[in-house]
């Protein structure tokens, strides 16, 4: 284990040091004040003290505290892209400056790409009248949704024929998927409504009461690790953590064997366990070593302890005790269903997140070699490891949860995800303007096309994956 991963485990502990006799802070020290009774950020070099704040902010406390004892510029300026407001309160809570190297690698300050996109698109909801978050856009489908699943969980355990059974649990896997691509993940990013409570019961409802998941280790994983430091190798979570041993191999700075060279044939199989996996870190990672890959996890309330036991208690009741035990269903019958209905919902997710940004078409920052400091600047790094596909398919859109307009979402989290299509032009005429590559494939079947190719270019010992930095 590298020393720099192993400080960051061992700062849990709050620094002792006195605010008011030390104004400069290192990561470590702010890394220390992480939690509700003493929240501190880093933004732009400065640090806050954001511990009165987080009762009062508009999004919610949850969203600061996820942040507490972190550096925070750039989910600061991506979670609020059309108005200064936030940066003329913050200057409130300033207890000093930031000093020494930095926790993660760290991007080039915005030289107006991200300033011209924000301006353009705040323009197109101002002139049109419309409201970012969109305000439950899409419940009506989510509606339907937890319909039909409810019709397939009734077909897996009551019908008396086999094969409907196995093409009910196939439709439940699929219905499982589709709320976490659509209200699960707006609300973790705080953009399916701007009232904070429904953005605390929707995605819970659908994460952790539902598919049995933790939105916890969601926010951990997804917010505060990728999307900021997307395909960054050692910070993202979402690529190989350890670069000698991983079963994939997705940046030249992993260390090659010899089974790579058929990864591109046993992973995308391997995929089908992605739900089954996320369930079991969620203990072990998240609540065991306040861990989620490199991410620091902060540390969790009672409440927090005790909802992630009730909604697991719960899933695992109605999953597993209700048909064993109350309907008595065969043994052999019940693991076909349960296992085939996971195994979708994960081939449906994880073909959903890779063909993102696990491509030929992507960019991968720190890919060949470790970096304190990135070539890019952070917009520019989201367009650079993002792929979009079949843009104008509504169909696309709604089964891929609007995640097809990939670069659009990495650069507008907070955004409803109902406005995309209505973003990316725009984005586009920006990122024409500033000698961006913007990379849009036609539709899902090239995308996965690009993600198996650089699968197996990456399986091919001293052979580098074709990358279209663009």
């Amino acid at each position: 284990m590298a020393p720099q991963t192993e400080l960051r485990q061992r700062v849990v502990a709050k620094t002792d040091v006195p605010v008011t006799a030390q104004k400069t802070f290192t990561w470590q020290e702010v890394a220390g004040h992480n939690t509700a009774a003493s929240a501190w950020i880093i933004i732009r070099g400065k640090v806050y003290d954001v511990t009165e704040w987080a009762n009062k902010h508009p999004g919610g406390r949850e969203m600061v505290l996820l942040h507490a004892g972190r550096e925070a510029t750039d989910t600061f300026d991506s979670y609020h892209p059309f108005s200064d407001k936030a940066e003329s309160i913050l200057k409130k809570y300033e207890i000093g400056t930031f000093t020494g190297p930095t926790e993660f690698p760290t991007f080039k300050p915005d030289t107006g790409f991200y300033k011209e996109c924000r301006k353009r698109v705040g323009e197109y909801f101002k002139k049109n009248k419309l409201h970012p978050q969109a305000g439950f856009a899409g419940l009506w489908r989510m509606t339907i949704v937890f319909a039909v699943a409810a019709v397939a969980l009734y077909g897996m355990h009551f019908s008396s024929c086999f094969s409907v059974q196995l093409a009910a649990a196939a439709l439940f896997g699929v219905c499982q998927a589709l709320p976490l691509l659509h209200v699960m993940h707006d609300s973790s990013h705080a953009s399916y409504t701007n009232v904070p409570f429904f953005h605390y019961v929707v995605g819970r409802f659908a994460m952790d009461w539902f598919a049995g998941g933790s939105m916890v280790s969601w926010l951990n994983q997804h917010v505060v690790g990728h999307h900021i430091y997307t395909n960054v190798a050692g910070s993202d979570p979402d690529l190989p953590v350890n670069m000698d041993g991983d079963v994939r191999r997705i940046v030249d700075r992993q260390v090659f064997k010899g089974m790579y060279a058929f990864q591109h044939l046993y992973l995308p199989p391997l995929y089908g366990v992605l739900g089954l996996k996320f369930r079991i870190q969620d203990f072990t990672e998240t609540f065991g070593s306040h861990t989620n890959g490199p991410v620091r996890v902060n540390p969790h309330a009672l409440s927090t302890w005790v909802a992630m036991i009730c909604s697991k208690s719960f899933w695992a009741f109605y999953r597993i005790y209700l048909p064993l035990a109350v309907l008595q269903m065969p043994l052999k019958t019940y693991l076909a269903v349960f296992f085939l209905a996971e195994f979708v919902t994960g081939w449906y997710l994880a073909f959903n997140f890779q063909v993102s940004h696990v491509s030929t078409e992507c960019g991968y920052p720190c890919g060949d070699e470790a970096k304190l400091a990135l070539e890019d600047e952070w917009a520019v790094s989201q367009v650079k490891t993002s792929v979009d596909y079949a843009h104008g398919s509504w169909l696309t859109t709604f089964l891929a949860g609007a995640l097809n307009y990939q670069v659009v979402h990495h650069l507008f989290p907070s955004v409803s995800q109902y406005h995309y299509p209505a973003i990316a032009p725009i984005v586009k005429e920006v990122c024409k303007e500033y000698g961006i590559k913007y990379a849009i494939l036609p539709d899902f079947s090239t995308a996965f096309v690009a993600h198996l190719k650089h699968l197996r270019n990456m399986g091919k010992q001293g052979i580098p994956a074709t990358i279209h930095m663009g």
